[in-house]
């Protein structure tokens, strides 16, 4: 990790300043970690990337986000493929959500819940030089994003962190985006929050998930659940530019809304 990808990161619980720090135990393991100054917390770096959950695991809501999550990380280029025949494809569905972000040459860009990275290749031919960053909470994701991006030669900073407390500090992306399980989050409010806390000034943010419609498909092998409800109502409403918008022929939902300068501190 380069010192300028430190200088935007933080401590997740108290918002500290991170330094690097190497240690090694008694067999000679050497450990490549950040340090919080203000805290104490410890993050590792073993497994070729910033690891700001550690033993943190997967707390599944129910029945159908465990099925989801496990089948996707084990298998989520196919799956994924596969069900987006129902939206035109996945070529389509991507292009549907992707061009509505402001990609400019030299941005920087965050994806929270980036999965296995085909993302960044669609992005990487839109503009030139940006930087990527992107966050999951799944380490075979991780595995899967990092392989991807090599293979590609595409580069990008992942970390394993959760999204509804980054690892970033305040207003440091010109692009913020969200594409599919945010359905599953246990508060999609303070993911959100977190998103806008991270953009800079100006910075249009893109959400999209499946609708109800798409929701159903899964209950054949859940069981019923709740009804999907696109968080709309949970965007602040000191938040400009706000749209709710029906893609993937009915299958997912758009929610797109720009930060505004120097906005007002109320909801």
């Amino acid at each position: 990790m380069k010192q300028d990808t430190i200088d935007i990161l933080c401590c997740p619980q108290c918002r500290g300043e991170l330094s690097f720090a190497r240690t090694s135990d008694s067999f000679g393991h050497s450990d490549r970690s950040m340090v919080c100054r203000n805290c104490g917390k410890k993050f590792t770096d073993t497994e070729g990337f910033p690891d700001f959950l550690g033993e943190t695991g997967l707390k599944y809501s129910g029945k159908r986000e465990k099925i989801v999550r496990t089948l996707y990380a084990k298998v989520y280029t196919p799956v994924n493929n596969f069900l987006f025949l129902f939206c035109g494809g996945a070529g389509n569905a991507r292009r549907e959500v992707l061009s509505r972000l402001d990609l400019q040459d030299s941005f920087s860009v965050l994806e929270t819940g980036m999965g296995a990275g085909e993302n960044y290749l669609w992005m990487n031919s839109k503009a030139k030089n940006l930087r990527f960053y992107g966050i999951d909470i799944q380490k075979q994701m991780m595995v899967h994003c990092m392989e991807n991006t090599q293979k590609w030669g595409i580069q990008a900073e992942l970390f394993r962190a959760d999204a509804t407390n980054l690892p970033f500090k305040d207003e440091k992306f010109d692009v913020v985006f969200h594409l599919g399980a945010i359905n599953l989050f246990p508060d999609k409010g303070r993911a959100i929050e977190e998103m806008i806390r991270v953009s800079r000034p100006g910075t249009r943010i893109v959400i999209a998930d499946e609708t109800d419609k798409a929701a159903r498909l899964f209950n054949v092998f859940t069981g019923a659940n709740d009804k999907v409800t696109p968080p709309v109502d949970l965007i602040p409403g000191n938040m400009i530019n706000k749209s709710l918008e029906i893609i993937w022929r009915g299958y997912g939902y758009l929610i797109q809304f720009t930060k505004p300068y120097n906005p007002p501190n109320s909801k």
